[in-house]
């Protein structure tokens, strides 16, 4: 019977130990988030005056006197609202405080969030190594998301390495993600016939065909009209599909002819992008003959 009354106030004691711990862990957590806005505060104030007086010294003060994480975070969301000569000077001010290493650091050693956002930030800050380190979390990190992320950087950096590299490291189910349409929207224009090689590749992965496909249409422009023709009748449906809507966005003159043609050969997916592209280069001549027929009927 006492046993079982120890055990009680036992469990009860341990009850009461846990909830202390979790109240000290909040009022912590509550803490050092009013430090850091109030850190964010103050170096956002002195980038903001260093656009006026281009005091560098003192604004190298007040990037080393905040945690790193905060001088990244609100470092690059300034950045990203400066152009010109501003921005480079700037950035000049962090790369002499040393921020590209601290970042590289962060791409190393932080959670998910914080490498993707490291990754993003190398690539802003184009340090001498910022290629040499985005390679490697490309080749070694352990989430897909990053690998994404670092292929994107390094594409910024005008560093991609061929694509059929990217895509291996990036692995079958990281090419499913919808940042690989980002990648590709972002790929530089003097590779684009890597693009159209993957995309005519009847054993890639229809998703990221299709996304290729879609990046080459919005980049590339009619220069790969005839190239999306030749994909409208692909076995794949997602493949035929974004090969219809790129002939639809390039307004292919062929295109009234094909769509129909591959909604015969095809499945039903693929059938309204064909109704769209085949309307699309048509839209504009029925608009204006409507009016044409409004004007005329209109009483003088």
């Amino acid at each position: 019977m006492w046993y079982v009354w120890d055990l009680s106030i036992l469990l009860g004691a341990l009850s009461i130990a846990i909830m202390l711990i979790l109240i000290l862990r909040r009022v912590l957590q509550e803490r050092r988030g009013t430090a850091n806005a109030d850190q964010r505060r103050q170096l956002l104030t002195a980038l903001i005056a260093f656009t006026e007086n281009r005091d560098r010294e003192a604004l190298k003060a007040a990037i080393l006197a905040v945690p790193a994480g905060v001088a990244i975070n609100a470092g690059f969301e300034f950045l990203s609202l400066l152009r010109g000569a501003e921005h480079d000077d700037v950035l000049a001010a962090f790369k002499e405080c040393g921020m590209p290493a601290r970042v590289g650091r962060q791409l190393e050693r932080g959670n998910v969030a914080e490498r993707i956002h490291a990754a993003e930030m190398l690539a802003a800050l184009d340090s001498e190594d910022a290629s040499a380190r985005l390679l490697s979390a490309l080749a070694e990190d352990r989430s897909r998301e990053v690998r994404i992320a670092a292929a994107i950087a390094l594409s910024d950096l005008g560093s991609l390495p061929l694509l059929d590299f990217v895509l291996d490291n990036i692995g079958v189910a990281g090419q499913r993600s919808r940042r690989v349409i980002e990648l590709f929207r972002r790929f530089p224009r003097t590779r684009f016939n890597e693009l159209a090689v993957h995309a005519s590749r009847a054993d890639g992965v229809p998703v990221v065909r299709a996304a290729a496909i879609e990046a080459l249409a919005r980049a590339g422009g009619f220069g790969f009209a005839d190239f999306f023709a030749s994909l409208a009748g692909d076995a794949s449906p997602e493949v035929a599909a974004a090969a219809l809507r790129a002939l639809g966005l390039t307004g292919h003159a062929d295109a009234p002819s094909i769509s129909p043609a591959s909604v015969a050969a095809s499945s039903l997916r693929p059938r309204r992008p064909a109704a769209s592209a085949a309307s699309a280069p048509t839209t504009w001549a029925t608009g204006c003959l409507a009016g044409s027929t409004a004007t005329a009927s209109t009483p003088a």
